[in-house]
């Protein structure tokens, strides 16, 4: 017997009406990776009983997540998300992949039928509520790989984490200050793959604001830490740093830039808002940093907007600490 869907003895009108009120959701997602921490045994039962295998070209025994809701520990790199595995949850969950769905794609999943009158009578403008948190660059990976679809459905896209180059080594850049950062030159990945993270990158940006953009997002952030007291040589030397490859491949949107160089890192907010004229327009201000030393916060805390969730659809400046000099242009 044909399944028959309840929702389609309505009249259309109540129809179009449940379809308006579930599509003002304005739902937040987060994406990132999270540790698993416990016994070995226990972590490498949780990774490969009933012939599973770790989700490929992330960090060793970490577990990629798409978490409904802001979850700031996926986005921290001072204090980073943990999965505890103990014997009773040593046991993997049914679908470690399942990636969560928002109202509008899940309305377009029930039938043909509300599929093409979710077409026809709302723009799509209107089906994207969906603000992105994501950890860069591990959570990139699983954003790309996992969960393209939230792409279609993508209000904003807001981008966290820490930039350590692999090929640019200025002077001093590897002096980490007073806090030692994760070797991430040394960092073993599941499969033993190494994610392609300045392509991916690259690729979400030409999607969203290059020359042939497809997914017209309405604004993108970056908030990327570059640690080391020479650092602030590897934000605009180094071919794969993350804030190169996106104005690399930003055409047209107002765009915002904040350096705060410090003594222990910098560290980069970029902002990209759509606008309707074919140029491109950029402003700079730099800051200073103050982290790491008595009374200030941890050295790579700043990737953490304090806002978040919440954020503007225009480039607001960030309040500079007390005296600092502002630069502008």
């Amino acid at each position: 017997m044909a399944f028959r869907c309840r929702i389609l003895d309505l009249p259309v009108e109540l129809r179009l009406l449940i379809y308006h009120f579930v599509l003002l959701e304005n739902p937040v997602i987060t994406i990132g990776t999270a540790a698993l921490k416990g016994a070995h045994q226990d972590i490498v039962h949780r990774l490969y009983s009933s012939g599973r295998s770790p989700y490929p070209a992330i960090p060793e025994y970490h577990e990629p997540i798409v978490d409904i809701g802001y979850h700031s520990g996926l986005l921290s790199f001072t204090n980073p998300a943990v999965i505890p595995v103990t014997p009773s949850t040593c046991h993997p969950p049914d679908d470690p992949c399942e990636a969560p769905f928002t109202a509008h794609m899940a309305l377009r999943l029930v039938s043909r039928q509300i599929r093409e009158e979710l077409t026809r009578h709302f723009k799509m403008h209107n089906s994207r509520n969906t603000s992105v948190f994501v950890q860069y660059p591990h959570g990139l990976h699983v954003f790309k790989t996992m969960t393209p679809h939230l792409l279609r459905q993508a209000r904003s896209i807001h981008l966290a984490g820490v930039h350590v180059s692999r090929t640019y080594c200025p002077t001093r850049a590897a002096c980490m200050g007073y806090r030692q950062l994760p070797p991430e030159l040394d960092m073993k990945y599941n499969g033993n793959v190494r994610p392609d993270s300045s392509g991916q990158l690259a690729d979400l940006m030409k999607s969203t604001f290059g020359p042939d953009s497809t997914h017209k997002i309405e604004k993108i952030e970056l908030r990327i830490y570059y640690p080391g007291d020479d650092s602030y040589s590897t934000v605009w030397g180094d071919d794969s740093s993350p804030i190169v490859v996106a104005l690399q491949n930003i055409h047209c949107a107002e765009v915002g830039i904040e350096v705060w160089r410090g003594r222990q890192g910098t560290g980069v907010y970029l902002t990209a808002k759509r606008i309707n004229d074919k140029r491109r327009v950029i402003s700079t201000v730099w800051r200073r940093l103050h982290e790491g030393w008595r009374g200030e916060p941890a050295c790579g805390s700043w990737v953490l907007d304090p806002k978040w969730p919440q954020w503007e659809e225009d480039y607001e400046m960030s309040d500079g600490p007390k005296g600092d000099l502002i630069i502008s242009g």
